[in-house]
């Protein structure tokens, strides 16, 4: 009788090690999709990348729109930049990318 209640011992702990060996798989698979969808690099539309933005001058300050959006609002006085700058802010100068728009920012922030 007491090797019945052995072998009964052996299955039922059997089974528990198969459960938590299925329990270990089914973190360590939810845990993989999780990180790629976490360290994926996220997708960039090619029609907003191609929007150039706009820096213009609006209310005397600068403004710089993309889209027709406004993306930012400076505090950038452009009555104090030479007119030529002026003139080419009152038509609007086109900026290709972030680069072009942080040159501009640094040239007449400073």
């Amino acid at each position: 009788m007491m090797q019945g209640f052995y072998m009964l011992a052996l299955q039922r702990a059997k089974r528990q090690r198969r459960i938590a060996l299925a329990a270990c798989a089914a973190a360590l698979i939810s845990a993989f999709f999780a990180a790629r969808v976490w360290f994926a690099t996220p997708a960039v539309s090619v029609a907003a990348s191609a929007e150039p933005y706009v820096a213009q001058s609006e209310d005397g300050r600068l403004v710089v729109t993309r889209g027709g959006e406004t993306v930012l609002r400076t505090g950038i006085d452009v009555r104090t930049l030479p007119s030529a700058d002026r003139d080419a802010l009152s038509d609007g100068i086109v900026l290709e990318d972030e680069l072009a728009l942080a040159r501009l920012l640094e040239d007449y922030g400073s």
